[in-house]
């Protein structure tokens, strides 16, 4: 199985349940992985045999910075949907979202979720 791996990608949004969180913001990091049984622009060197890279993160990006959710289960979710909408010959693709300035009281590196998706 191919995938791509769009790794740590950090983004600024409102996500969170707290008032502060959505006045405020904070940091989001987002790992996005795609899986094909093969990726075609492997055999054909061309940019439309493959998902887009620079598309799906800039639309990630779009989505972190617009949601005004509060979980960023939700958010992972919007973000799994919009991957395989834009990736027609992927077969799944995993979404993580890491909250690393959540405010929980506790010494920790990140809260984070982590979301798949089968077609």
């Amino acid at each position: 199985m191919d995938s791509i791996v769009l790794k740590k990608m950090s983004f600024y949004g409102h996500t969170g349940c707290l008032e502060e969180e959505k006045a405020k913001g904070q940091n989001f990091i987002v790992t996005v992985e795609i899986f094909f049984d093969r990726i075609k622009g492997s055999d054909t060197d061309k940019l439309e045999d493959t998902a887009d890279y620079a598309v799906i993160c800039g639309k990630a990006k779009e989505i972190v910075e617009n949601d005004k959710g509060n979980l960023i289960e939700h958010l992972a979710g919007q973000i799994a949907d919009m991957v395989l909408k834009d990736a027609p010959d992927a077969k799944s693709c995993a979404v993580t979202v890491s909250k690393p300035d959540a405010p929980v009281d506790a010494v920790f590196e990140t809260m984070e979720v982590r979301i798949e998706r089968t077609r």
